[in-house]
This record gives structure tokens, C-alpha cells and sequence, in this order.
């Protein structure tokens, strides 16, 4: 992906759309680095204080439960993301980011950078607030879309997030559903034979 094509899609990740001034502010402060299949961006129990944009790729965002991986989100290209334990609090991460199949591509900023950025221009820091008010918005959205029985819910990811169904394991969307890898499989059959 092409610096351009980044810029759009931060420009897509909130309401506010920021100039081209802070966009390229906020890509000079940044270092891409690429990640294998299942490698951990984010992983529980170390702290974490960078901030990352995703440029290519999918990562889930999860964490463990009862000794279960629960996977509540994806992180696709143009989302920001960061561990708030370790940003906020300088706490060990509590979520894992990890990445998905392929190959992905990731712009980490340093804590020091990102908060100099706040300091230095408020358009930045209006464009940050907006973009953590957007992924707010999109815990409560998800709530909703992903709501009934799993049916239902896999009928909600296939029509909202096509594009999930096609990156990401069964296994990790299957835990995103909350359900078992052999039901989401019954599930796909139903859907395909049109029994959905």
C-alpha cells in the first residue's frame, strides 16, 4: 500500500477529517515494522506504550478468559490502536493484538511522539479524541449488529464485514461470535446451501 492510499484511510477513521499538514505530521513520526502470521503486536502482560496504525493486514484484538482466547474486534488498515493499560496507566496490556494470516504492515509511534503531537496542535489532538469517540462508538455499534442468537450474529459479520470473513481464521471468527469452531463450520453450510 502506497503512502496515499494511508492517508485516505486515516482521513476515513473518524469524522473529523484532518489536513494533510497533520496526517503527514503524524506518518513522519512514525516507523513501519511487519508482522508473520499469529506474531503479537500487543501481548498480555508486558507493557506496552507505543501507538500503531495499521497499513496492511488484519490483526484481532482479544484477550484471555478462563483460559479461553475471547476475540472482541479486528484492527484493518487505517486503525489506530494501542493498549490503554500501558499508554494511560504505564500498566501491563490486559488486550493481545495479533496478527491474522498474511503478512501485515504496521506504523508504530513511540508514546513521547504521539503526546508531543497533542501538545503541539490542537487539530491533532481534536482528530484523536474524534478517533477514540469513533472506536467507542464501535464497541456499542458491534453490540448491536452482532445481538440475537449465533445465527444471527454470523448473518451480521458476513453482510457488515465481509471482509473479516475472507481474512481471518475460522477459528479466531468463531471466537469472535462466541461459538464453536465446528458450529461456525455448520453455520457456513447452512449458508451456503441457502438454508440461512
Amino acid at each position: 500500500m502506497d503512502i496515499k492510499s494511508i492517508r485516505e484511510l486515516l482521513r476515513e477513521e473518524g469524522t473529523l477529517k484532518p489536513s494533510d499538514e497533520i496526517i503527514d505530521r503524524f506518518l513522519s513520526y512514525t516507523e513501519e515494522i511487519t508482522l508473520r502470521p499469529k506474531e503479537r503486536l500487543i501481548d498480555h502482560g508486558s507493557i506496552n506504550t507505543n501507538i500503531y496504525c495499521i497499513k496492511e493486514g488484519i490483526l484481532r484484538l482479544f484477550h484471555i478468559e478462563e483460559s479461553k482466547e475471547v476475540t472482541y474486534g479486528f484492527a484493518t488498515p487505517g486503525t489506530i490502536i494501542l493498549s490503554l493499560h500501558s499508554y494511560y496507566r504505564r500498566q501491563p496490556a490486559f488486550i493481545m493484538a495479533e496478527n491474522c494470516k498474511a503478512e501485515a504492515k504496521v506504523l508504530r509511534m513511540p508514546k513521547a511522539q504521539f503526546d508531543r503531537l497533542v501538545e503541539e496542535s490542537h487539530e491533532f489532538s481534536r482528530w484523536m479524541f474524534n478517533i477514540a469517540m469513533g472506536q467507542l462508538y464501535s464497541c456499542e455499534h458491534k453490540l448491536f449488529l452482532i445481538n440475537g442468537t449465533a445465527k444471527d450474529r454470523y448473518l451480521a459479520v458476513v453482510r457488515n464485514r465481509p471482509d473479516i470473513i475472507e481474512a481471518v481464521p475460522s477459528n479466531v471468527i468463531a471466537s469472535y461470535l462466541g461459538v464453536t469452531p465446528q458450529y461456525l463450520c455448520h453455520l457456513k453450510h447452512e449458508l451456503a446451501a441457502g438454508r440461512l
